[in-house]
């Protein structure tokens, strides 16, 4: 994993994708490819493909604001590891929420 992150940062270094995009522009893409994963999700076709590019589109917001994956995996893993709650109808539901 480690080195697949190693290999995709360098690859947006390489295309001028740090320095030359904004997190603004990363985040439009990030939506485009959730727009893709959507798409397929509906049809029951391969989301893999999908997934993978929108951690790619990941990789470059957290190098350019200075973050590793792993700090924002850990932030979030802190957030939810100790919450609670339940699926109702489709959205999930956080203990104490009504």
């Amino acid at each position: 994993m480690e080195e697949l992150v190693k290999n995709i940062t360098e690859w947006h270094h390489n295309r001028n994708l740090i320095e030359g995009a904004t997190d603004k522009d990363q985040f439009c893409k990030l939506i485009q490819e959730a727009g893709e994963l959507s798409d397929n999700i509906c049809k029951g076709k391969d989301v893999s493909d999908d997934i993978g590019d929108m951690i790619v589109v990941l990789i470059n917001i957290a190098t350019r604001n200075n973050l590793k994956l792993e700090e924002c995996m850990q932030k979030a893993w802190d957030d939810i590891k100790d919450r609670k709650g339940k699926m109702i109808d489709g959205v999930f539901i956080k203990e104490g929420d009504s």
